[in-house]
């Protein structure tokens, strides 16, 4: 099946497992045996080396990260044992997505592994709200809370709340707009959790996912984790980027011809769609990284060039270079990994871009990834990638999403009755004849009669064609003096039922952020995953 025809489950409590979950333990060995025997040079370090030491830098990272935000430790992780890995951004997101840590926790306690969440704290905030359901007057809309003061499109990492004030009455705006409609929404625990972190850091991101990792914990999912730019400035990684660089002519290639190929597949005209092409600007190529300096936050992608057995590094927009490695296709990257390890005191940021994250996470990091719907298209295209640059089949992932429902009520008649009405008020307008209260009052019988006779000739020429549907059309209007009581019926009770699936769309809607939520139904759904490895172990 195809990763590109995903669809999010429709009803409320249903869950999305590509493969199924029953599966799920089979793919982690399978993938662990293919990764121990893929022996891959990385500019001088192969694989069998680099991912021990990945695995540990991370799993060091991660308990050092976890304790400073005063978390609960992972204990016995073995770096041999297989790793479960998920990611998201360190935002307000839906239970859709949620859901992810929670089986990825499940599914490495049944396999006697690890559990990794990454941060992804390299990506863009886009905004300081969330949407939250109101009811006035019975009707539901959505309003916009803001939890700060929004400035512009900044990296989570760099992401500083701006007012504290505000930020701190986030809680209780959001209650007020709820109002009575969710009797134990999440916000009134997860956000003091949230405020308790101000002391510790003043990044938003890093608050919602301190708050977020506590709720976990208390539920029983205990995931080693991690901000991705952390792992960014380890030199795993950078053995990594060093390879990308060292070989960009073919990366570029792979790269812009599995871009191309899944654009035609899907018959996709954006050039933006589902990610850019890498660019070459004369003797620079674009690299599947982003840079920019901690001072001004904003994204530019990362360009090298090759002069002779060194590289030049340089950012978007920019014409000079701001650093130099010595790095090429045939050299060992050593050298290189101790300068790229200098960016972090200079202020500059190097970082991943979500395929190179993905394929990152795949080959050098877990065993097995657990994508949500979006990302899993996104990575159909990272699997050819893998294919063409690293000449391995790609490992599979696994596809996990949920849909729920925030508890605001519903009409389940709503849609199939305004569909019934919709197709009255046609028939009332096309075929009046049919509800007159007595078709043979002699003031609508002519009429009716008219009509009959009408429909029942046989045009030949399209002019007799075109008359005859005239005919019948005048026949028609003059007989909606006879429905008018039923059209002012049927149109009144149409109104109410466009409401009634406007309020059932607002209620539906499972983009809802997780705090917004029941609390009770919410651990519920949320800690299933952990019954439903058990009983598919």
């Amino acid at each position: 099946m195809s990763t590109h025809r995903l669809r999010a489950p429709s009803e409320d409590g249903a869950l999305l497992a590509v493969p199924p979950l029953n599966q799920a333990r089979t793919l982690v060995s399978s993938n662990a045996e293919v990764l121990k025997h893929w022996s891959y040079d990385f500019q001088g370090r192969r694989t069998e080396q680099l991912r021990p030491l990945i695995r540990a830098q991370v799993l060091k990272g991660g308990r050092d990260y976890l304790r400073q935000l005063g978390l609960g430790s992972v204990e016995n992780v073995d770096s041999q044992s297989p790793w479960i890995v998920t990611g998201h951004q360190p935002e307000l997101y839906h239970p859709g997505v949620w859901i992810k840590n929670f089986a990825v926790a499940a599914l490495a306690k049944q396999v006697r592994g690890t559990g990794l969440n990454l941060i992804v704290d390299n990506d863009l905030a886009k905004s300081a709200t969330i949407r939250v359901p109101e009811s006035l007057n019975g009707e539901l809309r959505v309003r916009r809370v803001e939890f700060d003061r929004w400035a512009e499109e900044t990296p989570y990492e760099d992401l500083v709340v701006q007012e504290e004030a505000r930020f701190a009455s986030f809680g209780e705006r959001v209650r007020d707009v709820l109002s009575s409609a969710i009797d134990d929404p999440l916000i009134e625990t997860y956000w003091p959790l949230v405020l308790a972190q101000r002391e510790r850091t003043n990044r938003a991101g890093l608050r919602f996912a301190a708050a977020r990792r506590q709720l976990e914990e208390r539920w029983g999912a205990s995931n080693l984790e991690l901000p991705l730019s952390s792992i960014c400035e380890s030199d795993g990684f950078l053995w990594f980027v060093s390879h990308i660089l060292a070989q960009l002519p073919r990366f570029h290639a792979v790269h812009n011809e599995a871009l191309a190929a899944y654009r035609a597949r899907y018959r996709i005209r954006s050039r933006h769609h589902p990610v850019p092409e890498l660019h070459r600007e004369g003797d620079w190529r674009e690299a599947p990284f982003w840079v920019w300096h901690a001072n001004e936050p904003r994204r530019r992608p990362l360009f090298a060039r090759q002069v002779g057995k060194s590289m030049e590094l340089r950012a978007g927009g920019e014409a000079r270079p701001f650093l130099e490695i010595p790095l090429g296709p045939d050299r060992d990257a050593c050298c290189a990994v101790d300068q790229l390890l200098s960016l972090p005191a200079r202020q500059i940021r190097l970082r991943t871009r979500a395929l190179t994250t993905t394929m990152f996470a795949r080959l050098l990091l877990g065993d097995l990834f657990v994508h949500g719907i979006g990302g899993a298209k996104y990575d159909e295209l990272g699997d050819e990638m893998i294919r063409g640059f690293f000449g391995i089949e790609p490992p599979p992932y696994l596809t996990l999403s949920l849909t729920l429902w925030i508890g605001l009520g519903l009409d389940p008649t709503g849609a199939e009755r305004l569909q019934f009405l919709n197709q009255r008020l046609r028939d009332l307008t096309y075929n009046p004849d049919r509800y007159l209260k007595d078709p043979n009052d002699s003031e609508w019988r002519a009429w009716v009669a008219a009509k009959q006779e009408a429909i029942q000739r046989n045009p030949e020429t399209p002019a007799e064609r075109l008359a005859q549907f005239q005919e019948i059309r005048n026949l028609n209007a003059r007989l909606q003096k006879g429905v008018t009581q039923e059209r002012a019926r049927r149109t009144e009770e149409q109104a109410k039922m466009v409401s009634v699936v406007g309020r059932n769309l607002v209620a539906r809607n499972r983009e809802y952020s997780f705090v917004l939520h029941s609390e009770g139904k919410l651990k519920a759904a949320m800690t299933d995953p952990l019954g439903r490895l058990e009983m598919s172990g």
